[in-house]
């Protein structure tokens, strides 16, 4: 799962920096034109990042009771914020068009709650990973956080309710969220796909083949009632449905292949970090003149360079220290 989240920041980072850098190189434009029109690489390696967050997360809820809980949220707490406030502080200086409320709010990471734009746009999906923290919390608060069946029925249910926004947003022409409850269908989906791949589970195993046949049915259906009228993105349902598919197949390609190396399990563990900075990257190098004339290629291996190494210390000097301190944390709470 290290070497997954590694690959997906990997994925999103080069994404990002080709859709960037193609408005001033063009050996960038075809590429860019090519994942824009038919093949969305941003939004393939994102689903991967959240089905691996579904194959680790309820399960680090551990312990019983009010005790575990609060240990899931001290974890998560200093998981997310120390290095997200840093990255939302040089964002709030590098881009120079954010007041100082915006940026508290953007501290609290639910500002597009309330109505506050992003400083990183990126950060919409980690709401959206908040919100699938709380709804495991209470997953556990109702003890079905270990129920299979319960697991893949909520996977399913938010498919339904995906189908539902999206025949409300074909007829209505209103631009609802469908990414939250596909989100969170394919995270669900992967908490209890964890245990066929871990457990060799035959139940496991027959509710991700049942959920496997809905989703490659439903998801073209919602892809066209959703995704078929433009909003202004260039959505085009076969491009949603194209990425939504090879999303899932790579994961299951990965839980399956089970290959990995030290170099990309590092990657990994840094891949937060790599996230939230490579925007940032992005900027800087659009920024310095000097690198305005360097090759379009030239400059994504420059920013994929430049945020490993920025990602290298901020996990060693402030992500890595931040959840040493949380685990400290909850065990004092634990004794006390």
């Amino acid at each position: 799962m290290d070497s997954a989240r590694g690959l997906a920041a990997i994925g999103v980072l080069f994404a990002h920096a080709i859709a960037s850098f193609s408005e001033t190189n063009l050996e960038l434009v075809a590429i860019a034109n090519f994942t824009d029109s038919y093949l969305d690489l941003g939004k393939i390696f994102l689903i991967l990042f959240f089905l691996t967050s579904g194959f680790v997360i309820p399960y680090s809820i551990k312990g019983e009771g009010r005790s575990a809980l609060k240990s899931f949220g001290i974890s998560r707490f200093f998981r997310l914020y120390p290095v997200y406030w840093v990255s939302a502080i040089l964002g709030f200086i590098l881009y120079g068009t954010f007041n100082y409320q915006e940026l508290l709010m953007n501290f609290t990471m639910l500002q597009q709650f309330f109505g506050v734009k992003n400083i990183i746009g990126l950060y919409w999906t980690l709401q959206l990973e908040l919100i699938f923290y709380f709804l495991i919390a209470l997953t556990f608060i109702f003890n079905r956080l270990y129920s299979k069946r319960f697991l893949f029925q909520t996977s399913v249910f938010f498919l339904l309710i995906a189908l539902a926004m999206a025949v409300a947003r074909n007829i209505l022409l209103v631009k609802l969220p469908l990414a939250l409850p596909l989100s969170l269908s394919i995270m669900y989906f992967s908490s209890y796909y964890r245990y066929y791949v871990l457990e060799k589970d035959t139940e496991a195993k027959k509710l991700s083949n049942y959920y496997f046949f809905i989703y490659f049915i439903t998801i073209p259906i919602i892809s066209y009632l959703g995704y078929n009228y433009d909003f202004g993105f260039n959505e085009t349902w076969e491009k949603y449905t194209l990425s939504y598919f090879i999303g899932l197949l790579l994961f299951v390609a990965i839980c399956k292949l089970k290959r990995s190396s030290q170099a990309i399990e590092y990657s990994g563990k840094i891949s937060y970090s790599v996230y939230v900075f490579h925007p940032l990257t992005i900027v800087v190098i659009q920024q310095l003149a000097f690198l305005n004339s360097l090759n379009g290629y030239l400059k994504v291996l420059v920013v994929l360079l430049l945020t490993l190494l920025f990602s290298h210390f901020t996990y060693s000097f402030i992500e890595k220290p931040s959840i040493d301190f949380g685990r400290k944390l909850r065990k004092r709470l634990i004794k006390g």
